[in-house]
């Protein structure tokens, strides 16, 4: 009967993420943010705080999509290579199985941000 319990965190080949640069206003200065969006469940919105980390590299906030089916991280300090992970308050519910690698980031072209840009700070 306790065979059929689930362990967390789940780890699943249908969870995805991808990765890039976005430009975000925050406080009305322009911010450099990465963003991961993961995809492959469903994120129910919850009182938790939901969050992504990226090693020891926790999300700035999380916004979840309007039909839950994806949730978009938003980073502040630009995390290394590692696992993804996805979770509520300090609870890790999932794992994905692609591991974050830098080179896979689509980029923002630095020449075209606007003046007073503030960056992402380096891990």
């Amino acid at each position: 009967m306790f065979m059929d319990l689930v362990e967390y965190p789940i780890q699943s080949a249908k969870l995805q993420w991808e990765a890039r640069q976005v430009l975000r206003d925050l406080h009305e200065i322009p911010h450099l943010l990465l963003r991961i969006k993961v995809t492959g469940t469903h994120f129910p919105r919850r009182a938790l705080e939901a969050f992504v980390s990226i090693g020891e590299v926790r999300s700035r906030f999380v916004e979840i999509g309007p039909d839950g089916l994806s949730a978009s991280a938003y980073f502040d300090r630009a995390p290394r290579e590692g696992v993804v992970e996805f979770g509520y308050g300090a609870e890790v519910l999932l794992r994905f199985p692609v591991p974050f690698r830098r080179a896979v980031v689509r980029e923002l072209d630095p020449a075209r941000l606007p003046p007073h840009t503030r960056r992402m700070a380096s891990e």
